[in-house]
């Protein structure tokens, strides 16, 4: 029991460590950073020319929380890493070869999803909402706002684009059969719009956006999964299991 504590403690150090080291990166050059991500909002034909900030703090903060974000952002594969190294004892050997070929995707996919967030989704989100501007009523978005808008919609984007991993493991690990998910595709649709609701802001358009690429996803890891057989534990590999 010391020793998982020993070694879930040193995972963690690890983890935070490298979280810490990308926070102190992207606070280094966090100015070019945030005109970077503020592009897809002041490109727009109704874009406002520039963002502002309307409390004193508010900019300060907006870059620590920046710097935080991108550090987590950067640091995801070495957390991945860290979380496969300490929960692979428990697993069985064919269970382990299953898993390891999807620590590869996993971190693509999650890194694609904020891709498609900052050249697809923002630009076209943005532009649809300051279109309602008016002559007496004009935007003026805050730093503060928009990276929370933007950190929320990059998040969410890459956690739900990790969707054909899991269909796939749970399918290879025979958790789930391939012909079930084929057949309850009007239930999952109605659960990808549910889920794409709870993940981003309260706005049509930003579901809609998320929504439509989960079902693509969704339709391509069940392709994928005709090709996967379920594995199974040899009784040797259960009897070792069980001996740890």
């Amino acid at each position: 029991m010391t020793d998982h504590l020993t070694e879930l403690r040193n995972r963690l150090l690890v983890a935070c460590g490298v979280v810490l080291a990308g926070m102190i990166l992207c606070y280094i050059f966090k100015e070019p950073l945030f005109k970077i991500l503020v592009a897809p909002v002041l490109a727009g034909e109704n874009a406002p020319s520039q963002l502002v900030f309307i409390g004193v703090p508010e900019l300060f903060f907006t870059y620590l929380k920046l710097s935080f974000l991108g550090g987590l952002f950067l640091g995801f594969p070495v957390i991945l890493w860290e979380i496969w190294k300490f929960t692979v004892p428990a697993l069985y050997e064919n269970e382990r070869k299953m898993v390891a070929p999807f620590l590869f995707f996993t971190p693509f996919l999650f890194y694609t999803g904020g891709v498609f967030t900052y050249f697809v989704v923002m630009p076209l989100v943005t532009e649809f909402f300051f279109q309602f501007q008016t002559e007496t009523v004009v935007a003026l978005p805050s730093v503060k706002n928009y990276l929370a808008f933007f950190s929320k919609m990059v998040f969410a984007f890459g956690l739900a684009f990790e969707m054909p991993v899991i269909i796939l493991i749970l399918v290879k690990a025979g958790v789930v059969k391939l012909e079930t998910l084929q057949k309850s595709r009007r239930y999952a649709i109605v659960a990808i719009f549910i889920l794409a609701a709870i993940l981003t802001p309260p706005d049509p358009m930003s579901q809609i956006m998320l929504a439509l690429p989960m079902l693509f996803l969704y339709e391509g890891a069940l392709l994928l999964a005709k090709n996967l057989k379920p594995i199974e534990a040899t009784a040797e590999e259960i009897e070792n299991n069980e001996e740890k």
